[in-house]
C-alpha cells in the first residue's frame, strides 16, 4: 500500500479530505413565518371554498406547501471551516477574513440600513434580527465586508477569531451628511 491520499468523493480534485466544519447555521424561517404560511393556506381555501370545497382544499394545500418549500430551500447557510467561510452563495478563504462585529437590536437595524456600505455583500433574512459584520482583508476585493443575519453571531465571531465580549457596544457609523434647513425660508 502506498502512503498517498486517495481521492475523496467530496473532493473531486483529489487534494485531500475536506476541512472539518467549525460552525454551521442555516437561517430557517421562524415560527412566525410558518404561521403566516398556514394562514396563507387558509386564505387560499377561503377564496376557493364558495366555488368548490374539494378543489379549494387541494389548491390551499398545494400553494401553502409550495410556499413553505420555497422558504425552506432558499434559506442561506453560514458555514466556517478551517479553510473557508461561506455566507449564502458567497465563499472566501479564511486568510481574507478580518475582524467580526456583532450588532443586536437598534444597532443591527442601523448596521443593515443607514450604516451599511453599498459595496458590502449583504445576506439578510427578515426573520433573523442579530447581525454580524465580517470585515475582509483582500486587497484585490473592493468589498469592505460581508453583512449577514445570524441567530448565533457571537459564536460565529469567536470561530472567525474575534471576541465579541471585548467589542465595545456602539452604534454603527452612518456616513451621511445632514442638511440643515435655512432659517430664512419661512420668511
Amino acid at each position: 500500500m502506498s502512503d498517498s491520499v486517495s481521492p475523496n468523493s467530496d473532493d473531486p480534485a483529489g487534494f485531500g479530505a475536506p476541512s472539518a466544519v467549525e460552525f454551521h447555521e442555516k437561517l430557517y424561517p421562524s415560527i412566525g413565518v410558518w404561521i403566516c404560511v398556514v394562514v396563507f393556506g387558509f386564505a387560499c381555501f377561503a377564496v376557493g371554498a364558495p366555488i368548490n370545497v374539494p378543489i379549494a382544499i387541494l389548491v390551499a394545500i398545494v400553494l401553502a406547501a409550495t410556499l413553505g418549500l420555497i422558504l425552506y430551500s432558499s434559506s442561506p447557510v453560514l458555514e466556517v471551516t478551517e479553510d473557508s467561510l461561506q455566507v449564502g452563495r458567497a465563499h472566501i478563504e479564511r486568510d481574507y477574513v478580518g475582524t467580526v462585529e456583532v450588532f443586536r437590536g437598534e444597532n443591527a437595524r442601523i448596521a443593515c440600513g443607514p450604516g451599511a456600505d453599498g459595496r458590502a455583500y449583504m445576506n439578510f433574512r427578515p426573520w433573523v434580527s442579530p447581525v454580524a459584520r465580517i470585515h475582509l482583508v483582500d486587497p484585490a476585493d473592493p468589498t469592505p465586508y460581508w453583512l449577514t443575519n445570524s441567530r448565533r453571531p457571537e459564536e460565529l465571531a469567536l470561530v472567525l477569531g474575534s471576541d465579541p465580549e471585548h467589542q465595545a457596544v456602539r452604534t454603527p457609523e452612518v456616513d451621511q451628511s445632514v442638511v440643515e434647513p435655512d432659517d430664512d425660508e419661512g420668511r
